[in-house]
């Protein structure tokens, strides 16, 4: 489900739930005074997350240099024959 949070300039911050992420909201009603707010966008919530990952993320996901060895062998897949046990395809 997602949250939106929104700034009224007379009543402050409040935070709307959505069923659906259909609709592209730039603005929406204030609860308590109706009037127009904008939305706010806030970072990502990344204090929850492992560190390894955040860590990665705060680096922008730089791609690191690997050596083959590190990559491993690799392993190319079995190759059939152009006809096998078919005789009608022949």
């Amino acid at each position: 489900m997602p949250n939106y949070t929104f700034r009224c300039n007379e009543c402050g911050e409040f935070t709307l739930f959505f069923k659906s992420m259909e609709k592209n909201l730039r603005s929406a009603e204030c609860p308590s005074c109706s009037s127009e707010s904008k939305r706010v966008f806030l970072p990502p919530n990344l204090y929850s997350m492992p560190h390894a990952l955040k860590s990665r993320i705060e680096k922008g996901m730089e791609p690191r240099r690997m050596s083959r060895e590190e990559l491993g062998t690799r392993r190319l897949p079995k190759k059939r024959p152009a006809v096998a046990n078919r005789p009608w395809q022949a």
